[in-house]
C-alpha cells in the first residue's frame, strides 16, 4: 500500500544529477548507440526522417555535413536526454522497488516480530489461563471433594444410625419371635397336659364302665348261683325227705323180707350215691358262691377305690384344666399386652423410618441442589473462561487473518509492480545490456522476497492452523466438561435410585413384619385346638421370616453392587 508514495518520493528526490554521472551516461550512450539505434530511430519525430533519407541526394559532402551536423547533434541530444530520462526513471523505479522491498522486508520482520510477540503473549496468556483454570479447578475440586466427603460422612452416619435402628428392630423382632415361640411352646405344653388329662378322664371313665359291667356280671352270676343253690337245697331237702321216707320204708320192710330189702337197699345206695354227688355238687357250688362273694367284695372294693381315684383324678384334671385356663388367659393377656407393645414399637419404628426417609429425601434433594449448583457454577465459570479464550483466540485469528490479507495485498502490489518492472525491463533490455544483470539480480531478489513472503504466509497459515487447533482443543474441553456434568447428573440419579431402593426395602420389611405379626395373632386365636396346624404355621412363619430376611439382604446388597 505504501509503494506508490515511495515511488513518487523516489521520482521527486533525484532531480539533480552530478556532472560525473552525466559524463558517464554520455559515454555509455555513445557506446550503446549502435545497440539502441533502432530505439532512437523509433523515438525521433517524424519530421527528422526525411533528413536521414536526404543522405542519398547527390550533393557535396561538405554541404551535407553542414546540414547533418545540427540535425545529428539535436538527434543525439534528444536521444541522450531520453536515455537520461529513461535511466532516471529506471533508477527511480529501482530505488522505489528497493525501498518497497525494504519496506516489505521491514513489514515482514515487523509482522514476524508481532506474530512472535502475539504467540508469546498467547502462550503466556494460555499458560496463565491454564494455571488459573487449573488452580480454580483444583480449588473447586477440593471444595467439591470436601462437600462430597462431608455428604458421604453424613450419609454414612445416617446409614449407620439406620443400620443400628434396623439392628435394634431386628433384635426386638427376634426377642418378640422368641417370646412368641416360648408362648407357643407353653401353649403346646398346656394343650398336651389338657389332652393327657382328657385321656386320663377317658381312661377312668372306661375303667368305671368296665367295673360297672363286671359288677353287673358278678351280680348276675350271684343271682344264678343263688338260684342254683336254692335248687340244690330244694333237691337236698327232697333227697333228705326221700331218705327219711326210705329209712321208714326200710324199717317197714325189715319185716317184709330180705329180698325186697336188698332191692330197696340197692336203690337206697344208688340214691345215697346220687345224694353224695348232690352234696359234692352243693359243696362245689358253696365254694363257688364263697369265691363269687369274695370276688364281689373285691370287685366292690375295687369299684369303690377306682371310683374314689377317678373322682380324685377328675377333680385334679378339672383343677389342672382350670389352672391351665387361668394361666392361658393370663398368658394371653400378657401376650396381648406384649403384642400391643410390639405393635406400638413397630408403629414408632415405622414413624421413625418415615422420618428418616423424609430426612434422607431432604438430604438427597439438598445434595442434588448442591451438586446442580456446583455443576452450574463450574460449568458457568468454565464456559465463561473458555468463551473468553475463544473470543481472544478468534480476535487473534481475525488479526492474523487481517495481517495475512494486508500482506497478501502488499504481495499482490509487489508482484504487480515486479511484473510491471519485468515488462518495463523486458522492453528496455534491448537498450540496456548492462542494466539487465542488475535488473535480473533485482528480479531474483524480488523473487526471493516473494518466496520469503510465501514462507511468511505459510508460517502465518500454520499459526492460524495452530489457533484453530487450540480452538478445537477448547471445544473438546467444553465437551469434556459437558461429559463431566452428564456423569455427575447420572451419579445423582443413581444416588436417587439407591435412596428409593432403600426406602422401598424398608417399607417392604416393615409391611412384611407387620403382616407376619398379624398372621401370628390370627393363627393363635383361630387355630387353638389343633397342634399340627400350629406346627405348620410355625414352619410357614419361619420360612416367611427367612424369605423376608433374604429379600431384605438382596435389596440391601443391590445398591452396594451398583
Amino acid at each position: 500500500m505504501q509503494t506508490p508514495k515511495a515511488r513518487n518520493n523516489s521520482t521527486e528526490a533525484p532531480q539533480k544529477i552530478s556532472p560525473r554521472v552525466v559524463r558517464q551516461l554520455k559515454t555509455t550512450t555513445i557506446e550503446t548507440a549502435p545497440t539502441s539505434s533502432s530505439n532512437g530511430a523509433s523515438k525521433t519525430p517524424k519530421d527528422r526522417s526525411p533528413k536521414v533519407t536526404e543522405r542519398k541526394s547527390p550533393r557535396s559532402p561538405a554541404s551535407e555535413l553542414q546540414k547533418k551536423r545540427p540535425s545529428r547533434i539535436s538527434v543525439l541530444q534528444s536521444q541522450i536526454s531520453q536515455l537520461q530520462e529513461d535511466l532516471k526513471k529506471a533508477k527511480d523505479e529501482l530505488s522505489s522497488s528497493e525501498s518497497s522491498k525494504r519496506k516489505a522486508e521491514e513489514d515482514a520482520e515487523d509482522s514476524k516480530k508481532q506474530l512472535i510477540s502475539v504467540s508469546s503473549e498467547l502462550e503466556e496468556s494460555q499458560k496463565q489461563l491454564l494455571e488459573i483454570s487449573a488452580a480454580n479447578e483444583i480449588q473447586q475440586l477440593k471444595d467439591q471433594l470436601q462437600l462430597v466427603a462431608e455428604s458421604n460422612a453424613e450419609q454414612t452416619k445416617r446409614l449407620e444410625l439406620s443400620k443400628e435402628e434396623l439392628q435394634a428392630v431386628k433384635e426386638n423382632l427376634a426377642e418378640s419371635l422368641s417370646l412368641v415361640e416360648d408362648m407357643k411352646t407353653q401353649l403346646s405344653e398346656c394343650k398336651e397336659l389338657e389332652a393327657q388329662a382328657q385321656e386320663l378322664v377317658g381312661e377312668t371313665l372306661l375303667q368305671l364302665e368296665t367295673a360297672k359291667m363286671t359288677i353287673e356280671t358278678l351280680r348276675l352270676d350271684g343271682f344264678k348261683a343263688k338260684e342254683a343253690y336254692n335248687c340244690l337245697s330244694s333237691d337236698l331237702d327232697q333227697s333228705r325227705a326221700r331218705v327219711e321216707f326210705l329209712e321208714g320204708l326200710i324199717g317197714d320192710l325189715n319185716a317184709s323180707g330180705d329180698n325186697e330189702l336188698e332191692c330197696e337197699i340197692t336203690e337206697v345206695e344208688k340214691k345215697r350215691g346220687k345224694s353224695m354227688e348232690l352234696e359234692a355238687e352243693l359243696a362245689s357250688v358253696k365254694a363257688e358262691l364263697v369265691r363269687l362273694r369274695t370276688a364281689l367284695e373285691t370287685a366292690e372294693i375295687r369299684y369303690h377305690e377306682e371310683q374314689i381315684q377317678s373322682t380324685i383324678r377328675i377333680r385334679s384334671a378339672d383343677e389342672m384344666a382350670e389352672r391351665i385356663k387361668s394361666a392361658s388367659s393370663l398368658r394371653e393377656t400378657e401376650l396381648e399386652e406384649e403384642v400391643n407393645k410390639t405393635k406400638a414399637e413397630i408403629e414408632e419404628l415405622k414413624a421413625n423410618l418415615m422420618d428418616k426417609e423424609t430426612e434422607l429425601q431432604g438430604i438427597s434433594e439438598e445434595n442434588e441442589a448442591l451438586h446442580m449448583k456446583l455443576g452450574k457454577n463450574i460449568l458457568s465459570q468454565r464456559e465463561f473462561e473458555l468463551e473468553k479464550e475463544l473470543k481472544k483466540l478468534k480476535e487473534n485469528v481475525e488479526d492474523l487473518k487481517g495481517n495475512l490479507m494486508d500482506k497478501e495485498t502488499e504481495l499482490q502490489h509487489i508482484s504487480q509492480e515486479n511484473e510491471m518492472l519485468k515488462s518495463e525491463i523486458k522492453g528496455r533490455e534491448t537498450d540496456k545490456g548492462k542494466a539487465n544483470d542488475e535488473i535480473f539480480v533485482e528480479v531474483e531478489a524480488a523473487r526471493a522476497a516473494e518466496r520469503e513472503a510465501l514462507m511468511k504466509l505459510g508460517y502465518m497459515t500454520e499459526e492460524a492452523d495452530k489457533s484453530s487447533r487450540r480452538a478445537a482443543r477448547v471445544a473438546e474441553q467444553l465437551a469434556a466438561a459437558q461429559a463431566v456434568t452428564s456423569e455427575m447428573e447420572t451419579e445423582l440419579r443413581r444416588l436417587k435410585v439407591q435412596s428409593d431402593q432403600w426406602r422401598k426395602a424398608a417399607e417392604a420389611a416393615a409391611s412384611i413384619l407387620s403382616t407376619g405379626n398379624n398372621g401370628n395373632f390370627v393363627g393363635r386365636g383361630g387355630k387353638y385346638g389343633s397342634p399340627e396346624s400350629e406346627d405348620n404355621d410355625d414352619d410357614l412363619l419361619k420360612k416367611k421370616n427367612g424369605n423376608v430376611l433374604k429379600k431384605f439382604g438382596v435389596l440391601w446388597k443391590k445398591p452396594q453392587q451398583k
